[in-house]
């Protein structure tokens, strides 16, 4: 095997092992409580916001109880969420 060729094995090697490690701190984020949480805090903000701003069509009547149910859900569980986080994190750092 030439130098060249094992100068480029090496290559391939290093980017593999960097698209690997990027691949796992993408699951990892995806994981993480922060993520999680804000991805619920996003869809309430968004949907507050559509029902604050009338944003429904005629044709589609039940829309906005529908979105209002949603938020009314999405806020509990958000809100459960949190508390059960905080009183955790308490609790490990005792």
């Amino acid at each position: 095997m030439s130098l060249n060729d094992e100068i480029q094995q090496l290559q391939l090697r290093i980017l593999e092992l960097e698209k690997q490690k990027n691949k796992e701190e993408e699951n990892l984020k995806k994981e993480s409580l922060e993520h999680n949480f804000k991805i619920i805090s996003d869809e309430l903000n968004n949907k507050k916001n559509s029902i604050k701003n009338n944003k429904y069509s005629k044709s589609v009547p039940l829309a906005r109880f529908y979105d209002e149910e949603l938020v009314r859900h999405l806020e509990a569980t958000y809100n459960i969420l949190q508390i059960l986080n905080k009183r955790i994190s308490d609790l490990e750092n005792k």
